[in-house]
């Protein structure tokens, strides 16, 4: 009796094709317009901070508006004796300028000025610039010379000033604005952007957003457009002071903005630091607080270096905060500097690139610890 083979014994003799694998599904594309709705919900939420607001813009002005009432009140003004190497007619001219019963006497040369006298002014060979020569104990003749250019034939002319002792003459505006300045950028990159981050990251937002197809970059450059714009808002209501001042020109208000926007990446990259790396909004608006002012004071920015030990001083110029003070100054009138602006800038923005680098590096989504 045959036996009829079964399927389970039957050899299978057909040839298998392999199956190729199926192709991983591609990533999930970031949404479009990611970004400009990223930045809209950050934007809200600085508006939504009056804190940050407050100590970003409406502080820095009420110091401002402190400083230069001080300065007023203590700021030496005339009548003045000054002596002009030319023409009677110019020293006469520069008399009814001033309008506040200063004396200007004409002199052949500066060494016939009579002791006692607040200041020589002397054209210079090429006439395109002033030597003014100024009394240390009356730093403000420089300011109201200045002031009475426009009704003198010297208009259009720089000043070039000095004291008798070498040094240059301190001018109290062309200090403040630049200082405030920065402490308003100062305070944008800590109160409202260092604040803001260890904020998102303790209630969980970073993490939450990580979790979304929008990319990490995205995420946090998202903080920047509403920052950036304010910093940009601060900057044109200083130099509109500055201007009408008669402290500001177009040139030096395109370096100006250089300047400005090289100082915010400093400045931005210090308030990522720290947003990316404290972890409790208590612990970061008490080191804002401290060091704030340690940077501000230690920087020269709102208090001059010519008030500290000369060997202290010249150490402090060269920290990066005080390079942005020294940057800005470069770009009013009557700013006393320490440095050339070039190297500023490079300084600048070399410590800036590294600060990004470090920020990015020790960045943390959450406040949990590693195990």
């Amino acid at each position: 009796m045959s036996t009829v083979p079964t399927s389970r014994s039957r050899p299978d003799t057909t040839a298998r094709t392999p199956v190729p694998a199926s192709p991983a599904p591609p990533a999930a594309a970031p949404p479009p317009g990611q970004f400009k709705a990223l930045a809209k919900g950050m934007t809200k939420e600085l508006v939504r901070d009056p804190m940050a607001l407050f100590f970003s813009v409406v502080f820095p002005v009420l110091l401002a508006g402190l400083f230069v009432a001080i300065m007023q009140l203590t700021w030496a003004g005339g009548p003045y004796k000054i002596a002009v190497v030319g023409s009677g007619t110019q020293a006469a001219q520069l008399r009814d300028a001033l309008g506040d019963g200063s004396k200007v006497a004409a002199v052949d040369s500066p060494r016939y000025a009579r002791e006692g006298v607040d200041a020589v002014i002397a054209p210079s060979a090429d006439g395109d610039s002033l030597r003014v020569v100024t009394d240390p104990e009356s730093p403000s003749v420089v300011s109201a010379v200045r002031d009475a250019l426009p009704q003198t034939g010297w208009e259009g002319r720089n000043l070039d000033a000095v004291g008798t002792d070498g040094s240059p003459p301190f001018e109290p505006m062309p200090f403040v604005l630049p200082g405030v300045l920065v402490f308003a950028l100062m305070s944008l990159a800590l109160s409202a952007t260092a604040g803001t981050l260890v904020s998102l990251r303790a209630n969980g937002t970073l993490r939450l957003l990580r979790t979304t197809p929008a990319r990490p970059q995205a995420i946090l450059t998202s903080l920047l457009p509403a920052r950036g714009a304010l910093g940009l808002a601060l900057l044109a209501v200083a130099g509109a002071i500055a201007t009408v001042l008669g402290l500001l020109t177009p040139l030096s208000g395109l370096t100006m903005l250089l300047t400005t926007v090289l100082g915010m990446w400093l400045l931005m990259s210090v308030g990522f630091l720290l947003g990316g790396t404290l972890r409790s909004p208590e612990l970061t608006n008490a080191i804002s607080g401290l060091l704030t002012p340690l940077l501000l004071m230690g920087s020269g920015v709102l208090f001059p270096l010519e008030l500290m030990p000369d060997g202290l001083a010249d150490v402090l110029s060269w920290n990066p905060v005080a390079l942005l003070g020294d940057a800005l100054r470069h770009d009013v009138t009557g700013g006393v500097t320490r440095h050339a602006q070039w190297l500023d800038w490079l300084l600048i923005a070399a410590t800036a690139a590294l600060l990004t680098v470090v920020a990015v590096r020790a960045f943390r989504w959450d406040t949990e610890k590693k195990s």
